[in-house]
C-alpha cells in the first residue's frame, strides 16, 4: 500500500484543530449552562450498541444510512447514528415511572452515511434536549420554547415550521400501510396529485381536496387561525379536527407571549422517523439549503425499552450552523496568548505561574 494511503483519512469524516476546536468546545459550555438553567441535566450515550435494537425503528433510508460492524463475539453492532435512539434505550432501562418527569440534554459526536452526491460530512456534531415523562400541551409549550432560547442564545435567525404527525395519522387511518407510505412521500414533496388520488379512494372528493390543501398549507400562526374558520373543516371528522385545534391552541399561547414570529405552521412536515406521534417540527435557516434542527413528539418510543413515558425533545447539528452564528467573537479566542518572561526555565515557570493566576493565557 502507498504511503500517501495512510495520510488520508476515511471519507467525510471530520476534525476540529486549534482556534476552532476552542470556539467549540466554547459553544458547547454555554449551550449546556442553558440548559441547565432551564434543569435538563446532561447525559452520555454509548458509542454503539446492538443493531436489532434499534432495527424495527429504522425504517428506508434511515437503515441505509446507519454505519455497523462486528464484535468480537460475532454480534452485529450500530454505531451510534442518532442520540434520541440511544438515549431512550438509556433512559428506559434506568428509570422508573416515579421518576418522572426528566429533563435531558447531551451532545456528541453521531455517524451516518450521506447521499454519494451530497459533499456532507457522515460525521455530525449532534445537540439536543429530552423531556420524559410530561405528556401534552405544557410539554410541548416547554420544548419549543427551550428550542426559540437556543436559537437566542446561539444569536441565530430561524424559523421553526411546525407540523402535525397525529393530523396525518388522522387523516390516513384508512389507508392501506404501502398507501400511507406513498401518501406520507407525496406530503413531504408536497405533490398534489398523488394526495388527492390517493385520498379519492376512501373519501369523498371534497373531503379529500380539503385534506390535500391543509398538508400543502404553510403560513403564519394568524393565517392558521384563519384558515380553520374556514366552513369545509367541519366536513372533517373528529381525531383530524382535533389535532387540528391542538396546533392552534399552542400558538395562541406563543403568540400570548409575543413568541409567535419564528413559528410557521406547515402541515407537510410529518417528521422523518417513524416513532413520531404528536407536534413535529424541523429548523430552517436563509443560508442553510436544509434543514438543521428537528424533532417532535413521541409518546411511545419509550415503552419499547420497558418504561411507558410521553416524550418530547429536539436535537440540531452544531457544526452545520456554527459559521452562521451572530457575534462570533463571543465565542473566539479574543485575548492574545502570551508568553512568559525569563531568561531560563524555572523563571519562566514561576513568572507563568503568577501570570495564569491572574488569568492570563501563558506559555513557557
Amino acid at each position: 500500500m502507498e504511503r500517501k494511503s495512510f495520510l488520508q483519512f476515511p471519507r467525510a469524516t471530520e476534525g476540529i484543530h486549534l482556534e476552532d476546536a476552542y470556539r467549540h468546545r466554547i459553544l458547547i459550555s454555554v449551550l449546556d449552562e442553558m440548559f441547565i438553567k432551564w434543569g435538563y441535566l446532561p447525559v452520555e450515550t454509548p458509542a454503539f450498541d446492538f443493531f436489532d435494537t434499534y432495527r424495527p425503528l429504522l425504517q428506508g433510508k434511515d437503515l441505509e444510512k446507519v454505519f455497523r460492524l462486528i464484535d468480537r463475539d460475532g454480534d452485529l453492532l450500530m454505531l451510534r447514528s442518532d442520540i434520541t435512539l440511544f438515549l431512550a434505550k438509556q433512559v428506559g432501562i434506568a428509570l422508573r415511572e416515579e421518576d418522572l418527569p426528566v429533563r435531558t440534554c447531551y451532545s456528541g459526536v453521531v455517524l451516518r452515511h450521506q447521499n454519494e452526491e451530497d459533499i456532507s460530512n457522515n460525521e455530525f456534531f449532534q445537540v439536543g434536549a429530552e423531556l420524559i415523562g410530561r405528556p401534552g400541551k405544557d410539554g410541548d409549550l416547554e420544548i419549543l420554547l427551550l428550542i426559540l432560547d437556543t436559537l437566542k442564545t446561539l444569536d441565530i435567525s430561524a424559523r421553526i415550521h411546525l407540523g402535525s404527525r397525529a393530523f396525518l395519522d388522522a387523516a390516513t387511518k384508512e389507508l392501506k400501510v404501502l398507501e400511507r407510505k406513498d401518501f406520507a412521500e407525496a406530503v413531504r414533496s408536497r405533490d398534489r396529485n398523488t394526495m388527492i388520488d390517493v385520498l379519492t379512494r376512501y373519501k369523498s372528493g371534497t373531503v379529500s381536496q380539503t385534506l390535500t390543501d391543509l398538508f400543502l398549507f404553510i403560513g403564519t400562526p394568524g393565517e392558521y387561525a384563519s384558515l380553520l374558520k374556514n366552513p369545509r373543516i367541519d366536513e372533517l371528522h373528529n381525531a383530524e379536527k382535533q389535532s387540528l385545534q391542538y396546533l392552534l391552541e399552542l400558538t395562541d399561547v406563543l403568540t400570548e407571549i409575543e413568541a409567535s414570529p419564528w413559528i410557521r405552521i406547515d402541515l407537510s412536515e410529518i417528521g422523518s422517523q417513524p416513532y413520531y406521534s404528536g407536534i413535529v417540527f424541523q429548523g430552517y435557516m436563509d443560508r442553510i439549503d436544509s434543514a438543521f434542527l428537528s424533532g417532535g413528539r413521541y409518546d411511545e418510543l419509550m415503552s419499547r425499552f420497558g418504561l411507558s413515558a410521553a416524550s418530547v425533545g429536539f436535537s440540531f447539528f452544531l457544526r452545520k450552523i456554527e459559521p452562521y452564528l451572530g457575534q462570533p467573537e463571543r465565542f473566539s479566542l479574543t485575548e492574545k496568548i502570551l508568553t512568559a518572561p525569563g531568561t531560563g526555565f524555572l523563571e519562566r515557570y514561576r513568572n507563568a505561574e503568577k501570570m495564569r493566576r491572574s488569568g492570563k493565557k501563558v506559555i513557557l
